[in-house]
């Protein structure tokens, strides 16, 4: 994972002082590498011991090999902070408009395709596909996701469940057995009902996959498999929108890798239920 994309991902989740290192980073890209480190904390205005701490937080040692790893990232650097998530403002176009989204939506797929781990992805697929029912949760735009899930998850005849009320949502994860899988999906991965139904999906022993933004959250961190999604939002979030598409993203590339496992037989659902539902289209 490039470290400009890891900044950008964690950068809200920082202290107001790592915020103030991240900013002065990326808006001072083309000197930092030149700069000492007291040179870097004053230009921030902030101390040497909070850009070690900074530093660490990324996974480094220390500040001299961030600077080397960002010097090493210095074209990519350049390019991908060219483009910006940029909110959209009351005054703007239509124009405006249709650029600032499809710029977004891109690359909250692009981000999302660098941030999943490609071993936890395998891992999320061979126990979908062992499982005898899959149990989606998900709360708001999440709870969206986790319909359309639900909905492709039955196209090829898996047991899948997907209930948006919460106690609902709770009662199923108190039966959940061993040899089901729960998958939570939020974001921000603190949406309390979410957490509670994974966490009592652990307690039964079934298998847990979440998918949430990058960084420590509390979802993450109590489930079997983490998958990461990219998708900063802005200010406006009304529709949870860069979130929504990186999250569908994610259960693309899993719904194609189960279907993947028994091509032949899916392919026939598949055929099935389309040749079921084009009987109600509207015949020229």
């Amino acid at each position: 994972m490039s470290l400009f994309l890891k900044m950008n991902e964690v950068r809200d989740q920082l202290t107001n002082s790592e915020q103030k290192i991240v900013g002065c980073i990326l808006d001072n890209n083309e000197e930092v590498y030149n700069l000492s480190i007291q040179e870097l904390a004053k230009k921030c205005n902030t101390s040497p011991s909070s850009v070690v701490r900074f530093c660490q937080k990324m996974g480094f040692e220390g500040f001299q090999d961030f600077k080397i790893e960002l010097a090493k990232e210095k074209s990519d650097l350049n390019k991908n902070h060219s483009i910006v998530y940029e909110d959209v403002r009351v005054d703007d176009t239509i124009d405006d408009i249709v650029g600032k989204i499809s710029a977004g939506n891109i690359k909250s797929i692009e981000n999302t395709v660098e941030l999943l781990d490609r071993s936890e992805v395998e891992k999320a697929v061979r126990v979908l596909n062992n499982a005898n029912n899959i149990l989606l949760y998900g709360v708001g735009a999440s709870g969206l996701v986790a319909m359309d899930f639900q909905y492709k998850l039955m196209r090829i005849n898996r047991n899948a469940f997907c209930y948006l009320d919460s106690h609902t949502q709770l009662s199923t994860a108190v039966n959940i057995q061993e040899n089901d899988v729960a998958v939570g999906i939020s974001h921000s991965g603190k949406t309390l009902e979410v957490f509670k139904a994974i966490e009592m999906a652990n307690k039964k022993g079934a298998k847990t996959i979440s998918i949430t933004r990058y960084g420590d959250n509390p979802l993450s961190s109590i489930s079997n498999i983490k998958l990461w999604s990219g998708g900063k939002e802005k200010n406006l979030r009304v529709g949870a929108i860069a979130s929504r598409i990186a999250q569908l993203t994610v259960v693309d590339i899993l719904f194609v890798g189960l279907a993947q496992k028994d091509f032949n037989t899916v392919s026939e659902y598949l055929k099935g239920t389309r040749m079921m539902v084009d009987d109600f289209k509207i015949k020229k």
